[in-house]
């Protein structure tokens, strides 16, 4: 190609910049792994504009005096513990997450500022976090995410609610999206996961990365780091799945060493503490803390097909008992309250 450098700089140019190749090299893409439709230049230049803009947005966190039109604004009473909540879920937390995917493959992901809702006593009562995932290869497609927490607890009350949804975004038919889907929920003790299964896997990882075969498994990850990096980047990355930032917590966890019969059948199945299958089995009874799951890692691990040998018999929140608002102490529940949540 080095004859083109004689030519005047504006036919160079006209030549041979696509949208689709200004996007290759503005953000990184890689040529994709299967046979995917190259995708139209309108859809490229609607991918490159609305990508741009949340990209600046997303800068603009780090040092909020303008909004997306330049005009300058106040900062927020909440400016603080805002940016403090983005490092610990969008660097700190993610940081960790990022790392299961390959060097040459990278996870591509806008965070958007999170809404947070403060009670009285300046508490942290809900947080909505909203994301954008790209493909890393040159696919005009990004999945759109949300993710809600609302939680508040008084003397004799404890209410929580959680949920994440995505929304496919073709850059074909517009920069919009369609509507969101909700993978999975909740809401006192009732859990619903029914959306989050295997499909609902293979079909996200198809849109992302225009196929879902093996090689491009070995080209990106399993799909338990998928599934870890999707929530992950909205915004729950706790190595538990138990909290997001500001110990938001996400509802039941089941912890089997609170359970004495729980605790000496997995003992008994020589399952590792750690839940990892080659981990090493355990020795002694009374040293045994087999591993916590909550209902978030449970579901995660089950549409990935990865269950350990410990979350394999993780246990849902107990049936409530219609009992004083204080709560009951049952023994099934492991001596939980009566929600089951650690506050």
């Amino acid at each position: 190609n080095n004859m083109s450098t004689n030519q005047p700089p504006e036919k160079k140019q006209k030549a041979d910049v696509t949208w689709r190749s200004k996007c290759i090299s503005k953000f990184g893409l890689k040529e994709p792994p299967g046979t995917v439709p190259t995708g139209s230049e309108d859809a490229w230049k609607r991918y490159y504009k609305t990508r741009v803009k949340i990209e600046e947005d997303d800068a603009r966190l780090e040092d909020e005096d303008y909004d997306s039109d330049g005009n300058s604004i106040a900062k927020e009473e909440d400016a603080e513990e805002v940016s403090e909540l983005m490092w610990s879920w969008a660097t700190y937390g993610m940081e960790r997450l990022e790392k299961l995917m390959p060097e040459d493959c990278k996870w591509h992901w806008t965070p958007q500022r999170p809404k947070l809702g403060w009670d009285s006593d300046c508490k942290l009562q809900s947080a909505d976090y909203y994301a954008h995932v790209w493909s890393p290869f040159a696919i005009p497609h990004a999945i759109k995410l949300y993710h809600s927490w609302y939680g508040k607890v008084g003397w004799s009350y404890s209410t929580l609610n959680t949920d994440y949804h995505y929304m496919l975004v073709d850059f074909e038919d517009s920069d919009e999206g369609g509507k969101y889907v909700q993978l999975c929920s909740f809401d006192d003790d009732v859990i619903k996961t029914s959306n989050l299964n295997k499909t609902a896997v293979a079909k996200l990882r198809k849109f992302l990365y225009g196929g879902n075969t093996k090689k491009i498994k070995q080209q990106t990850c399993s799909d338990k780091d998928f599934l870890l990096l999707l929530f992950g980047s909205m915004g729950s990355t706790d190595e538990h799945l138990e909290d997001d930032a500001k110990d938001a917590c996400l509802g039941w966890t089941w912890v089997p060493s609170n359970d004495d019969d729980t605790k000496e059948k997995l003992f008994n199945l020589k399952a590792p503490e750690d839940d990892d299958e080659n981990g090493v089995p355990p020795t002694t009874l009374d040293k045994y803390y087999p591993r916590r799951c909550s209902w978030l890692r449970y579901a995660i691990l089950k549409a990935a097909d990865a269950l350990g040998p410990i979350s394999k018999h993780y246990q849902p929140p107990p049936e409530k008992k219609a009992s004083p608002a204080r709560g009951y102490d049952d023994s099934d529940s492991g001596g939980y309250s009566s929600d089951g949540y650690q506050w």
